[in-house]
């Protein structure tokens, strides 16, 4: 079966673009160093291999971000978040079509949490203009969240039960994971970025 691959991060959106090209060896160090531990907990999916990672890196620290590399700069992000601000938590989903949430979200009167369904992480656009990344990293800023907090808030998860043609694929069976995700897991993660005051990021791997 095809899984959904999330993880939440509180961060500084702003400082961590500053990071394109900054000219920061550290930034490039310290990255490196986080592939052995992370990988030993299972954290990362992608950005494994260090002579595959380094490249990347100093493209981004010299401000070479390049159109065509294969995969884009998406995939660092795993390495780099845990780095660039506070991990907030991670889930797995089953199945396929959670990209469909933002449709769904809008059909709900939920336009900011779309928003941030919808959104990627927003590399220089000079550079990268990839709107499809993949895995996909879903971003809003900081002053973005009391309205993704309020709608939440404000969500009557009957709705999820009632309306299971509006759920990923049309698929009633997927009401419990949607309800998991909107009633408990981004309130909790949106609540978490909120209290330090930064941007919320979640990064989506896995089945598309």
């Amino acid at each position: 079966m095809s899984e959904q691959y999330l993880s939440a991060f509180a961060v500084d959106g702003d400082a961590l673009l500053r990071t394109v090209g900054s000219g920061e060896e550290s930034f490039v160090r310290a990255a490196l160093d986080r592939i052995a531990p992370l990988a030993a907990a299972d954290r990362l999916r992608r950005a494994t291999d260090p002579a595959e990672v380094e490249p990347a890196l100093r493209e981004i620290v010299h401000g070479r971000l390049h159109p065509a590399r294969p995969g884009g700069y998406g995939w660092l992000l795993e390495l780099l978040l845990p780095g660039a601000g506070d991990t907030l938590g991670a889930a797995i989903l089953p199945g396929r079509g959670w990209h469909e949430l933002a449709d769904t979200f809008r059909a709900w009167g939920l336009p900011a949490l779309a928003g941030l369904w919808a959104r990627p992480w927003p590399w220089p656009r000079a550079e990268v203009s990839d709107s499809d990344p993949w895995p996909f990293p879903c971003f809003a800023a900081d002053h973005e969240l009391d309205r993704v907090h309020g709608e939440l808030a404000g969500f009557d998860t009957d709705r999820i039960h009632q309306e299971p043609e509006l759920l990923p694929g049309g698929d009633e069976d997927a009401a419990e994971e949607v309800e998991w995700l909107v009633g408990e897991l981004l309130p909790e993660w949106t609540a978490g970025a909120r209290e330090r005051g930064r941007g919320l990021l979640i990064l989506r791997d896995g089945g598309k």
